[in-house]
């Protein structure tokens, strides 16, 4: 009896996964240290793709998987210390400073135009980069956890941006409610932020 064939739905979705793999830069870094763990790189660049997140994924932090904490997270020493990983967190830590420094000059106003500001200081791709890039550092169950708050991270930017944003035609004030929200996303980001930056404490 032949053996069943893949359909075409199943093969299209295959192929789709494939090309949602990310490939980072420092799988070529001239140390070669990074080449070890370039396809966890990948893995997690599809993991964390933002075109495969659900709506409410910012809030996927636990579907009954077990989550590593700091402490018990494995690293790999040698990894860290690489100019990829290193350049990975300084950036992270540096979005961190400029979500503080854009709260402040929202705090300071209400009603300022922040969506410039946002898409300048947190390219989404490039977040999403040094995100992957950090994470490879970690033994395969910790990067579930890592994977998770990545995900969390990359929503809370894509909440916040909306969050800020002027309907076209309005007046550019922010209600009570609109700046109630805009808080919260910030809030959320540098609490993610935070988590994240922990597991390298």
């Amino acid at each position: 009896m032949p053996l069943p064939t893949a359909s075409p739905v199943t093969q299209q979705h295959a192929t789709s996964a494939r090309a949602a793999l990310v490939r980072c830069d420092a799988s070529i870094s001239d140390d070669g240290v990074f080449s070890r763990r370039a396809a966890l790189a990948g893995f997690a660049g599809m993991v964390i793709g933002a075109n495969a997140l659900p709506a409410t994924a910012g809030y996927v932090t636990s579907l009954g998987l077990e989550t590593t904490k700091p402490e018990d997270a494995e690293r790999d020493d040698e990894l860290l210390k690489t100019k990829a990983v290193q350049d990975a967190t300084s950036n992270l830590k540096g979005y961190k400073t400029a979500a503080n420094s854009l709260k402040s000059t929202f705090t300071a106003n209400t009603d300022a135009p922040l969506i410039p500001s946002i898409r300048k200081e947190f390219d989404f791709s490039k977040v999403r980069d040094d995100l992957n890039v950090a994470t490879t550092v970690f033994d395969d169950t910790t990067q579930l956890t890592m994977d998770r708050i990545s995900r969390s991270i990359l929503y809370d930017l894509t909440e916040l941006e909306n969050a800020a944003r002027f309907k076209k035609g309005e007046a550019e004030t922010r209600t009570p409610k609109k700046v109630a929200n805009v808080d919260k996303w910030f809030g959320k980001l540098d609490t993610d932020l935070d988590t994240f930056l922990k597991y390298f404490s």
